[in-house]
């Protein structure tokens, strides 16, 4: 088989899923904006071909780049990066190449088209409505009343998504997103609640892995707060009675789609209006979320995901033994780093539950807040037990202070 990756190198984390197609035997070329020179020693060993697009969005530079590539011609054009899923869709028709489809590809990216298709499926989601120019949002005020989320069409995560309580918060929004001259914003009713994800691997026949996991808090809440060390925390009670509903609604959700041979990330809420869809993507979670759920399970995600893309059958089954979590310490300020407390006594406290973690040396810049959960300081848990793993992460977040200046 051969597969054509695109961006194999933006972190590397993206090299596990190269580890997963090169354990079956596939020969792998790949397509990114880096030189190859470049290109990260874990990277290079792991492709057999390479070629740059500057540009990965440009469409015909990146069908250019494909075809110096496509020797053999390819079997299947896969990324994990989300704003390239449109993109290697729009490769796969160009080569006819099987996979995600370039209609499911623009339904995963644009978040208010893929909500009104959804609610025609019995998908409960929040309203919604897209803006091709400011005072088009007027109108959906008056329907939905404040507060309300205005971000990106095509935006992912909390980036530049902004909770707006008031007109004037709305309008500060509006300008800093500039919907006009072609460009659309979504603007969405904020829903109250508990906030979390559920991911899956499908196979030909649909869903063949589940996995669920929270967010302690809610990620709007989460980039806003510098004082805030904020907690995800992976499940190993997706089993039990009380996530019977949210399955229910991602595999709802996955029909509807008809997401096949791909991984999907469909964020959730739950809270005083019920159960709520938030978004999908048709890509693995980021932020190295997979590599808890091979800690957590005790299993290759990376190769399963692999052949779920071939259309191969399953070789292993979650153990579903662990809970794995994952908690950021914000440092104190912008700047460089000056040093670390509480480090002793959170290590004797956690011991081995404890099996990653970075700590920044004194003089390291530190990284904005809008960078995500595994920048900073981090720290990566597992436990047997779920409440327990979330009192170890709480208690890091009550003791460990990173010192900025």
């Amino acid at each position: 088989m051969h597969v054509l990756f695109l961006a194999p190198d933006t972190h590397d984390y993206n090299h596990g899923f190269l580890h997963g197609l090169k354990a079956l035997g596939a020969k792998v070329s790949a397509i990114g904006p880096a030189g190859e020179p470049q290109l990260s020693p874990a990277a290079r060993e792991l492709l057999d071909g390479y070629r740059r697009c500057a540009n990965p969005l440009d469409t015909g530079a990146l069908e250019k780049a494909a075809a110096e590539l496509a020797r053999p011609d390819f079997d299947r054009i896969e990324t994990i990066d989300e704003p390239l899923v449109e993109p290697a869709a729009a490769l796969r028709e160009h080569f006819g190449v099987p996979g995600l489809s370039l209609k499911t590809a623009r339904l995963c990216r644009d978040k208010v088209a893929m909500k009104d298709f959804l609610r025609q499926h019995g998908v409960p989601c929040a309203m919604s409505t897209s803006l091709a120019k400011p005072n088009d949002a007027w109108a959906f005020v008056e329907q939905c009343g404040y507060p309300l989320i205005a971000k990106p069409v095509d935006g992912f995560g909390s980036l530049a998504t902004y909770r707006c309580e008031n007109r004037t918060e709305l309008e500060r929004a509006l300008k800093v997103l500039k919907p006009g001259n072609g460009r659309r914003i979504a603007l969405e009713e904020f829903v109250e609640g508990h906030e979390g994800f559920f991911d899956t691997m499908c196979g030909d026949d649909g869903i063949r892995h589940e996995f669920v996991s929270h967010y302690y808090p809610g990620c709007l809440e989460a980039t806003q707060h510098r004082w805030i060390s904020p907690q995800i925390a992976v499940s190993n009670r997706i089993a039990e009675a009380g996530y019977d509903e949210l399955r229910q609604m991602n595999r709802r959700v996955i029909e509807a789609l008809q997401l096949r041979n791909c991984a999907t990330h469909m964020e959730w809420f739950f809270g005083p209006k019920g159960l709520k869809f938030g978004e999908i993507g048709a890509r693995p979670a980021g932020e190295k979320i997979w590599d808890m759920y091979r800690v957590a399970n005790e299993f290759d995600v990376y190769r399963e995901w692999a052949l779920a893309i071939f259309g191969k059958d399953t070789r292993e089954r979650p153990s579903r033994r662990f809970a794995a979590g994952s908690i950021q310490i914000r440092p104190s300020k912008d700047g460089r780093y000056v040093g670390h407390r509480g480090l002793e006594q959170a290590r004797a406290h956690c011991g081995d539950a404890i099996y990653e973690s970075e700590i920044p040396r004194p003089g390291t810049k530190t990284k904005g807040l809008e960078r995500g959960w595994l920048v900073n300081t981090w720290f990566r848990l597992r436990h047997e037990d779920y409440d327990r793993l979330r009192e170890l992460m709480t208690f890091l977040g009550e003791t460990v202070r990173a010192d900025a200046r």
